[in-house]
């Protein structure tokens, strides 16, 4: 379950065992190549299922060094937005790298949603080679955890509307149009991840 070694050095280290990635289950670590049937879309992806920790995946074409190196660089930030019908994740990996985001709506993943613990496992993978360049596991403080988790909670427990799920999107991409702005304006959480 999780991860099957620790993250050590610039490039993470370490062997985890990846279970729900795609529905493929799969050995990670720096250096291995990531499954064939398991789809690489340029960004980021976000799971959270029953029983393991957070993943953010990360898929880039040709990582940049400093990219690759951010994976495992203090500080790593997190924001979250719960705009009802979809939650944003907002990130900053190293003291270089600008913040980013992904969405995440729990009747669009692919698993049974739930955020279990405080753990959070970052892959970054070169998805022209499909070579894992970084990993490394992080934990979210108590409180940013509740916060994502009853967001979750709260989504998963309505049904899914998908005209509310685009329009919360539309909505945030036009009053806040960078990543920075939902830390700023509009996070309703934040963490500074040990």
């Amino acid at each position: 379950m999780g991860l099957e070694g620790t993250t050590a050095g610039k490039s993470g280290g370490g062997r985890w065992f990846v279970p729900r990635l795609a529905g493929v289950h799969m050995i990670a670590e720096v250096g291995s190549r990531v499954d064939p049937g398991v789809s690489l879309a340029e960004g980021a992806r976000l799971t959270m299922a029953a029983g393991e920790p957070v993943r953010l995946m990360l898929c880039l074409s040709r990582p940049h060094t400093l990219e690759i190196d951010a994976v495992t660089a203090k500080p790593t930030l997190f924001a979250w937005v719960d705009a009802d019908d979809v939650g944003v994740l907002v990130y900053r990996l190293g003291p270089i790298m600008p913040w980013a985001q992904v969405t995440y709506q729990p009747h669009r993943a692919d698993e049974d949603a739930a955020v279990d613990g405080r753990n959070v496992e970052i892959m970054l993978v070169d998805r022209d080679s499909r070579v894992v360049k970084a990993l490394h596991r992080v934990r979210w403080s108590y409180e940013f955890a509740a916060a994502v988790k009853a967001s979750v909670t709260r989504m998963s427990e309505a049904p899914y509307n998908r005209i509310g799920h685009e329009h919360a999107l539309a909505a945030l991409r036009r009053r806040y149009p960078t990543p920075e702005d939902l830390v700023i304006d509009r996070a309703d959480a934040r963490c500074t991840a040990s």
